[in-house]
């Protein structure tokens, strides 16, 4: 893949205050993939070190009042030309970023406040065309696909995904896709977001969604107490068998990890090829009935 990223990503001495923001996962994408580097406000000619600047009411505007709004603009107008040039496949940008935020960007107060939005080169990007995704949703990049935490606005994809997951033996006709309403399915999807352990990752691949993997602490058919998030995953037909599932489990199970938690579930009916996928991620079984085993992963 070829990849755009922000210089301060990949070590470039290029923050406003002399620094960088070195990251393990762009170094990473680094040694994979052909990375082209960019810092809008060096090449919008701000100097380095720079008075850190923030958007305030469309105006990027420096702490000490000055407006450099133009620099801003012409650096984002460079980064452009660049990417129509280089037509890059994904663009890794710095967090919270006048320049490079594509979520969410601080709100000109210089008080640390965030309001949703995007920098201004984050923005120019993306309004011609280009796949941007803030540093810290990248997970990694798998074989051309992009793996990233799922956006608030993506919650409602865990209603299809959740369909996806059902595991239909062959020759059974598959059920009607409200199914996913009943209420002992609703569980793995109904106000996610608000719980300790809700967490999600999808795979991303020509600009749609195919895969997703969540957590959280619900009374599913995994649940084994209060404290242990269950698992539940789902790729689409076409997309399974190539190592994406795999590479979903083993970044949420360190993302779990990383969060203090100790130990993870699922439940998996015994025909479902899935089940040795799971041994291999590291789930071991801990209960079976009559058709489903209950696994359990130690964290």
């Amino acid at each position: 893949m070829k990849i755009m990223v922000s210089a301060c990503l990949a070590g470039e001495n290029c923050k406003y205050n002399g620094g960088n923001n070195c990251s393990e996962k762009v170094l990473r994408l680094m040694d994979a993939n052909k990375v082209l580097t960019v810092c809008p406000e060096q090449m919008g000619g701000l100097p380095t070190p720079r008075i850190p600047a923030e958007i305030r009411e469309g105006v990027v505007t420096a702490k000490d009042g000055r407006i450099v709004d133009t620099q801003f603009r012409a650096g984002a107008a460079k980064c452009l030309e660049i990417a129509k040039r280089e037509q890059p496949d994904l663009i890794v940008l710095q967090s919270r970023s006048p320049s490079c935020g594509v979520k969410q960007r601080y709100d000109g107060t210089f008080t640390g406040t965030l309001v949703n939005g995007a920098g201004v080169t984050a923005q120019l990007l993306m309004d011609n065309g280009f796949r941007c995704v803030d540093v810290e949703d990248l997970v990694e990049v798998h074989y051309g696909v992009l793996i990233r935490k799922l956006c608030t606005e993506e919650a409602g994809l865990l209603k299809d995904f959740l369909y996806e997951a059902i595991f239909i033996p062959e020759g059974v006709e598959p059920p009607p896709r409200d199914i996913v309403e009943r209420p002992e399915l609703r569980v793995y999807y109904e106000y996610f977001g608000r719980g300790a352990a809700d967490h999600c990752l999808v795979a991303e691949a020509d600009g749609h969604v195919v895969g997703a993997v969540w957590t959280r602490i619900m009374k599913d058919y995994g649940h084994v107490d209060d404290e242990t998030p269950s698992f539940a995953i789902s790729l689409i037909p076409e997309y399974r068998g190539k190592g994406i599932g795999t590479r979903l489990m083993l970044n949420m199970l360190k993302l779990l990890k990383e969060q203090g938690f100790k130990q993870a579930s699922l439940a998996v009916q015994k025909e479902n090829y899935a089940v040795q996928m799971y041994k291999n991620v590291g789930f071991e079984i801990a209960d079976e009935n009559d058709e489903e085993f209950i696994m359990l992963c130690t964290l």
